[in-house]
């Protein structure tokens, strides 16, 4: 056995926490770098990393050292911490056990923050003023996220729930990293080229400063900017802000409730109606019945004559008897036009492509576009094929077109 002592885990990371704990420079030291992936626990535990540009340091810092901070911590911040550097035995995860944490200066991201946000409120970008309403009931609503992140299904679900005849165009892109920028501008044109859409919701769920940070960037600010159709915005959380928030027409703390305001629910919307022409009719009712007592009134007193009261109560009596006519006329034309109305419900759902997709059929679209024909799609063109339950992205091998009843591949 050469004399190599054998440890268990637990005893590993145990000889390993006192020696960090026996070294006088780690027991208590001063760390400066920028904060990132901060989190308040309900507890009043507070857990983040330490970072500079080219590593990171996980920290805690519990409850009783929290309770003294002068300053609200955030992504971005640079900051001094004193702590110490102990290992926690059951993960043997290495991390800087913080008592006091003071600012140091703004952090490099913070800084780009606040400097791209005071530009762009001097060009006016953020004024109420160009924002523009949000459609109160859309046809079809265009999402630019990932397609396969938990965004993308939470808003499909919301709104689908609130209005099932509501259409939803999804131009996939990358919301994090390098590319992400660049693509969530493709996505924004994508959807403004295609013209279905009348509103956008541009978006990503949370995330550290780093993770939301493309929606931070110029070119997608000036991208949503740019956009003619109305943007809400949803990046984060409630907590979390961007520059893309600032410049959308409207911002929701959350993908769910983006699709919450930008969809409203159809059920209630049609009680709302029905409500509405209810206080109409009973208003137009009450003023006759007001008007009708005036006029007997006025043709009961002394000083009208009696052959001008027998004339005007030959006229009142025709009067009424249009009234009446007219009543039942407007109650014939508005169960005509609900009539109408359910008919033409019943055949926009049976149009919706979703119902078509749900009795086993599949929609196939190339960059956010339907495809209708074989002949539209290339080989080696990237497809996406829609079924109930999601996408499928495919890779087209070879296009078979029908000439004169025969195939014809193009490969």
């Amino acid at each position: 056995m050469n004399g190599t002592q054998s440890l268990t885990v637990s005893e590993l990371n145990e000889y390993a926490r006192r020696l960090l704990a026996g070294d006088p420079i780690l027991r208590n030291l001063e760390v400066t770098g920028e904060i990132s992936g901060y989190k308040h626990h309900y507890s009043g535990h507070r857990y983040f990393y330490l970072k500079d540009a080219s590593a990171r340091v996980q920290c805690v810092m519990f409850r009783q050292y929290a309770m003294g901070l002068e300053f609200a911590p955030e992504d971005g911040m640079k900051v001094t911490l004193t702590a110490s550097a102990s290992i926690f035995p059951r993960d043997g995860t290495f991390q800087l056990y913080v008592t006091a944490m003071r600012q140091s200066g703004l952090g490099d991201l913070y800084a780009r923050f606040e400097r791209l946000k005071a530009k762009l409120m001097a060009e006016g970008l953020f004024d109420p003023a160009r924002k523009r309403p949000i459609p109160m009931l859309p046809r079809k609503i265009g999402i630019a996220t990932s397609e396969t992140g938990a965004a993308i299904r939470d808003m499909i679900r919301v709104a689908r729930r609130r209005d099932p005849n509501v259409g939803i165009l999804v131009a996939p892109c990358a919301v994090q990293g390098a590319s992400a920028a660049p693509e969530i501008v493709r996505a924004i044109r994508r959807l403004n080229e295609n013209g279905e859409c009348d509103v956008l919701l541009v978006g990503r769920g949370g995330g550290s400063i780093e993770d939301l940070w493309a929606f931070n960037e110029e070119v997608v600010a000036r991208a949503i900017a740019e956009s003619r159709i109305p943007v809400i915005s949803c990046v984060g959380h409630e907590v979390d802000f961007t520059i893309a928030d600032f410049v959308a027409d409207l911002r929701a703390p959350t993908p769910s409730a983006a699709a919450e305001l930008a969809v409203p629910v159809l059920s209630e919307l049609s009680a709302s109606l029905d409500g509405a022409r209810s206080r109409l009719a009973q208003a137009l009712l009450r003023g006759q019945e007001v008007r009708w007592a005036e006029f007997r009134r006025l043709t009961a007193s002394p000083a009208v004559s009696a052959p001008v009261r027998t004339l005007l109560e030959g006229r009142a009596v025709r009067l009424e008897q249009v009234s009446t006519r007219l009543g039942a006329a407007m109650e014939r034309r508005m169960e005509r036009d609900r009539h109408r109305l359910e008919l033409a419900g019943g055949l926009l759902r049976s149009l919706n492509p979703e119902n078509v997709v749900s009795r086993g059929y599949a929609i196939v679209e190339r960059a956010g576009k339907i495809l209708t024909h074989a002949a539209d799609a290339n080989p080696g063109e990237a497809l996406d094929i829609r079924l109930p339950d999601g996408t499928i992205r495919a890779t087209a091998e070879e296009v078979k077109v029908k000439e004169h009843g025969k195939e014809k591949a193009d490969v």
